[in-house]
């Protein structure tokens, strides 16, 4: 679909994600404690108890992890923590049991069991106050902010959307510790993950076949995928002894869930091949295929 409008892009974005199932809230509608608080917290709770029922989740539970999230700091280490709250669980003692269990904040095992909200125009304040052109938010945590240009303006292009992005993470870097994805939107999508205290990051397209860049873009950001991503295919990594988070690309995707169901049918008898050959050109990140199989 052609755009000729910045509005247009959004309106795009917003309706084809609502077809994936996010659920489209107005700004002014959100349950915010503030425009100081990123988190929205009571759908934080709710899905705190209805993920963690099983667990006997009480208030002090749900207070011990809250209280986890808002005081990591937004550097290197609690960005560090805070990923790996999103993969594994926030680890809590059950004081009437006097055991420590992990309680998670998404549900990847069912995941009609979390709430998808896609919201525009979202302010928040920080060092100044800025203005997200979309925000995505599971389970109220915010998770990936979109931003868009317009595609007919010779003045402006992805790269303006991309750099926005970088500015608003110095800015508001409370937000910006929760959220994981950037999306820079024109005619054409590029997404990176958030690393605030990097000038510069690595941006990729993402491809669907038959597909163009926006709607390739919003295939990756559907529920089930963009948990995928946050739980197997997003990590930390020492990159010229500078700490960087690596996000997959879409090949690197393809063949590594490729891998995994190739080993699982083997070891299950289901199929007896049990080796493969996967073709990706020089700089496509074979090794990093690797580490996401292994994952």
């Amino acid at each position: 679909m052609p755009f000729s409008e910045k509005s247009l892009v959004e309106d795009y974005i917003v309706k084809k994600l609502q077809e994936k199932g996010w659920k489209l809230i107005p700004a002014d509608e959100l349950e915010r404690e503030s425009l100081e608080e990123p988190l929205l917290i009571p759908n934080l709770v709710r899905a705190l108890k209805r993920i963690n029922e099983e667990k006997g989740i009480g208030d002090e539970e749900i207070r011990h992890v809250l209280n986890e999230l808002k005081f990591k700091g937004s550097g290197i280490e609690g960005a560090k923590q805070i990923l790996n709250f999103y993969k594994f669980g926030v680890p809590v003692k059950f004081e009437k049991e006097r055991v420590v269990k992990y309680v998670e904040l998404f549900d990847y095992g069912n995941i009609e069991n979390n709430e998808f909200i896609i919201t525009r125009q979202v302010s928040y304040d920080g060092r100044e106050r800025i203005r997200t052109d979309i925000m995505l938010y599971v389970n109220g945590i915010s998770l990936v902010n979109i931003e868009c240009k317009n595609p007919a303006s010779l003045a402006e292009s992805w790269f303006n959307a991309y750099r926005q992005i970088k500015d608003y993470e110095g800015t508001v870097p409370e937000l910006y510790k929760y959220v994981q994805i950037g999306v820079a939107c024109e005619a054409k999508a590029m997404y990176f993950p958030i690393v605030p205290w990097q000038e510069d990051v690595k941006v990729y397209e993402w491809r669907e076949e038959f597909k163009n860049s926006v709607d390739s873009m919003i295939e990756m950001l559907s529920g089930e995928r963009l948990l995928e991503i946050i739980r197997d295919f997003l990590f930390f990594r020492v990159e010229f002894g500078n700490a960087t988070k690596v996000i997959t690309r879409y090949m690197q995707y393809r063949a590594a869930k490729k891998i995994v169901d190739r080993v699982v049918k083997s070891i299950k008898g289901e199929d007896d091949k049990n080796k493969g050959l996967i073709w990706h050109w020089q700089g496509s990140g074979k090794t990093l295929t690797m580490i996401f199989a292994a994952n």
